[in-house]
């Protein structure tokens, strides 16, 4: 375990790098939205293959055919099975890529257009379209007119008119986007005096009340020359688009605006069959992220392919109890996109597409990367593993009737982290916010729980395969023991200094305070399930062990459908306040505890908590929240240095870690949670264990 959970640490140190500077290239803007959407595909196939349902399928398989058949034998069907994977995953991969717009439209949906219209098919006449468009959590709304040419896109552009455009509120009160004489052309006016920044729009009429003499009101065209009366006011508005086709309206911060409507007036088009083609649409965020999120994703998606080949040959270096490379491997990945990153700042590129696909291609040569390492390991321990046409014989068919419901059921916290990017793909910045939030909860469940996970699983399928159940029991029970021994007091440090770690971390430019206050509050959320992710891995391999995978995934499909369900809930109770994607961090915690229920009352007694544990428990528990509570007052206290330069914040951060940590440390031990001796008796017998 410390082999596995010391390097996962540098490979999490690695990332928080990789991380901190993609949110000072990106924040949370588009570009970041879509390479979240597009990396979060392939991530998700690692976290899965790489960190459970693989590995919860083929380890015991290959283990017991080690044990009963010796290793030439073990060694015959671990190729069998590496060549199948080659065959299925290069398959899927291949089918997957030029299928990626319609794989994109069911994980982002949120990035499609509210309305789309195409323009060369309405003839003669005119058109009007009245349209309403949610504004729970949008940022901006953009009209986009595309076509075949720049000349297309000018000619409907001069011919589409935007009338009465207006948002409702909360409390169902009306706000029309109005003009002012001395106002920018950028401004429009929400309401009576709020302003809102704008682009790409034209003024083509002003409907006028009646000044203060005649009393009767008029129409004006404003790219005319005209001169206001004494007493008029702007009633109403019409708009169009400027020769490119692209205008936004940018909306308040922290708005309480719930809808939008406008109604479209499309003038009749000349020129008989000589129409040229085009398309009207309407977004509720930036109109390339779709087409950004489909390019980046057809990069990545063979990183899929070598993940699935990484986690196979991982699966035989474990089983021959070489952990070191395996955990080493994902190090490779997050030195490639740092380096990436540091190419695109000397190069100094700019826009949006060629940075994402700058850090695309990085992961996709990352995964070569990773393959290549472990399939050299594998060949030095004896296993090389080459592609042959596959046996379709029993033990292979055995293996994938185990590995489907294991890639459900270890892979639940990422079924519910891609639930929660598809409706987050409906607030914008919140598939990114949401991201930046998992990867800092994800350093305890990366030290902690996959290296237990890991660990556990060949241990516990030994000693089961040789009739000690209790012990077998017994290294569940210590599993678990040191899993809430460690990540309570990082939960509860989550929660109490949530927006100093993400400040201090990612503030910058692009990473403002809102920023920093929406993630750190869905960082809060997901450590609310950080102890019951991590006994989630813990308590698996008691189910994998026995080659059952069937139960964990039942378990795992109830904890999805409650996810699914109080993200919704969550999500659209707290999206008019900006911070909906809270309420799928809170949805995903609760489903990890619901997951960790289920597998306690389906282990039927196998694992039994003395009361002297119980015990420690609550003191570990106790001993956590009194850590929370100092490491909060250090948080106040160090407040100046945590808004101050980056150099002052990195050490505050230092400081109010270093102190949540002896804090704890003393706690523990004072309390009798845990003792020096227990410690060093784990780690010897760790140590001297001739398994």
């Amino acid at each position: 375990m410390m082999t596995v959970s010391g390097l996962t640490l540098v490979s999490r140190i690695l990332g928080f790098l990789r991380d901190i500077l993609i949110a000072r290239f990106m924040g949370t803007g588009p570009i970041a939205d879509a390479f979240v959407a597009a990396f979060r595909f392939p991530n998700m196939f690692r976290r899965i293959f790489g960190e459970g349902a693989y590995n919860a399928a083929f380890v015991p398989l290959f283990g017991r055919k080690r044990e009963e058949e010796g290793e030439e034998a073990a060694v015959g069907f671990a190729r069998n099975t590496f060549s199948a994977l080659v065959w299925v995953v290069g398959i899927l991969t291949l089918a997957a890529i030029p299928c990626m717009h319609w794989l994109m439209m069911a994980v982002v949906p949120g990035f499609l257009p509210k309305f789309e219209e195409d323009l060369g098919a309405i003839g003669s006449g005119q058109a009007f379209y009245e349209r309403k468009v949610n504004t729970r959590g949008a940022r901006e709304i953009y009209f986009q007119v595309t076509g075949e040419s720049e000349a297309a896109v000018g000619y409907w552009s001069a011919r589409t008119r935007m009338e009465d455009m207006r948002f409702v509120d909360a409390d169902g009160k009306e706000f029309s986007l109005l003009a002012r004489p001395d106002a920018k052309e950028s401004h429009m006016i929400l309401g009576e005096d709020q302003v809102v920044d704008a682009s790409g729009f034209i003024l083509t009429r002003l409907a006028l009340s009646g000044d203060s003499h005649s009393g009767v009101g008029r129409e004006v065209d404003p790219r005319e020359r005209f001169f206001p009366r004494e007493g008029e006011k702007i009633l109403s508005v019409v708009r169009g688009l400027e020769s490119g086709g692209l205008a936004r309206i940018v909306l308040p911060e922290e708005h309480r605006l719930e809808s939008f409507h406008v109604r479209v007036a499309i003038e009749p088009a000349s020129g008989g069959a000589d129409v040229p083609q085009a398309t009207l649409r309407l977004y509720r965020n930036h109109p390339d992220n779709f087409d950004l999120t489909v390019a980046l994703s057809r990069i990545m998606f063979c990183y899929l392919f070598f993940m699935a080949l990484v986690a196979h040959l991982s699966g035989v270096l474990n089983t021959f109890k070489h952990f070191a490379m395996p955990a080493a491997a994902p190090i490779l990945l997050n030195i490639v996109l740092v380096s990436a990153l540091g190419l695109i700042w000397m190069m100094r590129w700019e826009g949006d597409l060629r940075i994402g696909k700058t850090l695309a291609w990085g992961v996709a040569l990352a995964g070569v990367l990773q393959f290549a390492a472990l399939w050299v390991t594998c060949s030095r321990a004896g296993a090389v593993m080459m592609p042959h046409k596959p046996l379709w014989n029993p033990e292979l068919k055995k293996l994938l009737l185990l590995m489907g419901p294991g890639v459900i059921a270890a892979g639940i916290q990422q079924v519910n982290l891609l639930v929660g990017g598809i409706i987050a793909s409906f607030q914008q910045g919140a598939i990114s916010t949401l991201y930046y939030a998992d990867r800092v909860s994800q350093l305890p469940l990366g030290v902690i729980g996959i290296a237990l996970g890991v660990v556990l699983l060949p241990e516990v399928t030994r000693r089961l395969r040789s009739g000690r159940e209790s012990e077998a029991a017994d290294s569940i029970l210590r599993g678990m023991e040191l899993a809430m021994l460690l990540t309570l007091p990082a939960a509860a440090a989550m929660i109490a200094i949530h927006e100093p770690l993400i400040g201090g971390l990612f503030a910058g430019k692009e990473f403002d305070a809102e920023d920093v206050s929406k993630t750190g509050w869905a960082l809060a959320g997901f450590a609310l399930g950080l102890p019951g992710y991590v006994l989630i891995k813990v308590l698996q391999p008691s189910y994998f062990a026995r080659e059952n995978t069937k139960a964990p995934m039942f378990m795992a499909g109830v904890a999805v459908a409650v996810n699914i369900v109080c993200s919704l809930i969550l999500f659209n109770l707290l999206r008019p306040t900006g911070y909906g994607h809270v309420g799928i961090a809170v949805a995903t915690a609760i489903s990890a505890w619901v997951n960790v229920a289920l597998l306690w009352r389906g282990m039927d007694g196998f694992v039994k908590i003395p009361a002297d544990e119980w015990k420690r428990l609550i003191r570990m528990v106790l001993a956590s929240v009194v850590m929370g509570g100092v490491v909060w007052l250090a948080g106040v206290a160090l407040g100046p240095w945590l808004s101050g330069t980056q150099w002052q914040k990195i050490v505050a951060l230092v400081l109010i870690v270093g102190t949540g940590l002896t804090v704890y440390g003393i706690l523990a031990l004072a309390m009798r949670a845990t003792s020096l001796a227990a410690l060093r008796a784990g780690f010897g017998e760790a140590r001297s264990s001739p398994e």
